[in-house]
């Protein structure tokens, strides 16, 4: 039986299968440090422990001001997520802000598996 490229789950549209290649490279040491200390500075503003793969995220786009984040679509927007998985409602992600190389601004919630939405993204 073969599948349908329109129904087909595939690695490059990022709902399932590996990372993409930009993302399995290594962080680095320095960016990891930096996000770890980020994150020991706003420890007042942290309601959970972040998950490795949030703390990941926050190293790999260089994230500066991280708080906690309720998923919970009846107090803050969570869009409609990926099917499979581990269901992250009623948890929190980690939310940050960085800047793209064009100078555009961003604020990233890192889901506790390492996925991640961009809070301007529907608003850009």
């Amino acid at each position: 039986m073969t599948e349908q490229a329109s129904t087909a789950v595939s690695g490059a549209c990022g709902l399932a299968g590996e990372l993409p290649a930009a993302r399995r490279e290594p962080i680095g040491l320095a960016r990891a440090a930096s996000a770890i200390v980020r994150l020991a500075r706003a420890r007042d503003r942290l309601r959970h422990v972040p998950t490795v793969e949030q703390i990941r995220a926050m190293a790999w786009f260089d994230g500066r001001e991280p708080c906690s984040y309720l998923l919970d679509p009846e107090h803050n927007y969570v869009p409609e997520l990926p099917v499979g998985g581990e269901d992250p409602l009623g948890r929190h992600g980690l939310s940050f802000t960085g800047r793209h190389a064009n100078g555009r601004a961003f604020e990233l919630v890192a889901l506790p598996n390492g996925w991640a939405f961009d809070l301007f993204g529907p608003f850009a």
